[in-house]
């Protein structure tokens, strides 16, 4: 199994893309979805994923900033 997150500030945008894993990539599981780029990144922090879905803007911080801060 992948591992993933999405960090999207659209609930709706989530919500289609985990039907979308569900539906055509089952191997693909959304451990966690975050509304809030900050509280992402403190999950990715503590927690390994295999696979990130960002969304690119969003209010604070933006998908690259995320990527920025986040280091493998």
């Amino acid at each position: 199994m992948i591992q993933s997150i999405i960090i999207d500030d659209e609930f709706d945008s989530i919500d289609t893309l985990k039907w979308k894993l569900e539906n055509y990539c089952p191997e693909v599981t959304a451990e966690a979805t975050f509304m809030d780029p900050i509280k992402g990144l403190d999950y990715l922090k503590s927690n390994k994923v295999d696979l990130l879905f960002l969304d690119i803007e969003m209010p604070k911080l933006n998908g690259f900033d995320v990527l920025q801060a986040f280091s493998i």
